[in-house]
């Protein structure tokens, strides 16, 4: 079936924020560890600095903040490209923009449905749901949801899950 021209749910707006600032935090401490790293590097070996090359070691933390602003720029568009389907037989989870990526979690292999929140995901309002299916793996995490919609399909997957249980162990 080809589901990408079908009407996927989309994640929260609030998910951009929260994603920026995780992105600046990451990046702003590996940005500020580097230029620490250059700054030792520089007033411990005096010779280096008349070697002329001094300024190529500005380079690494240089591309690092570079490289943090453009996946800042890009998260929006990865936020929207997010979404969710409800079929009849599973569940279609969506991202990706350059490298996309569908997960289709069938009802019947459904085990059990966690909701994770963390402060600054309470903060903004935004869940992360994990879907463990049969085997032991977990088919997919999925972050975005507001908690009441978290909730919502937590107990509708759990009792298609049941439902499908009960259809299989009929036959």
């Amino acid at each position: 079936m080809d589901h990408e021209n079908l009407p996927y749910r989309r994640v929260s707006p609030r998910l951009i924020p929260l994603r920026q600032i995780n992105n600046a935090i990451g990046f702003g401490l590996f940005f500020l560890v580097l230029i620490v790293t250059v700054l030792v590097i520089q007033f411990a070996s005096p010779l280096f600095l008349l070697s002329g090359t001094a300024y190529l070691l500005y380079l690494l933390p240089v591309g690092v903040l570079v490289w943090g602003i453009v996946l800042a720029c890009i998260i929006p568009r990865q936020v929207r490209a997010m979404g969710y389907l409800e079929n009849r037989d599973d569940l279609v989870l969506r991202r990706g923009i350059l490298f996309r990526n569908q997960v289709a979690v069938p009802y019947g292999r459904i085990q059990y449905v966690d909701i994770h929140q963390g402060p600054l995901q309470r903060a903004f309002g935004v869940t992360q749901i994990s879907i463990t299916t049969a085997g032991g793996g977990t088919a997919s995490t999925f972050e975005g949801l507001p908690m009441v919609e978290a909730e919502r399909l937590r107990d509708e997957l759990t009792q298609r899950g049941y439902a499908r249980l009960a259809e299989l162990a009929e036959s």
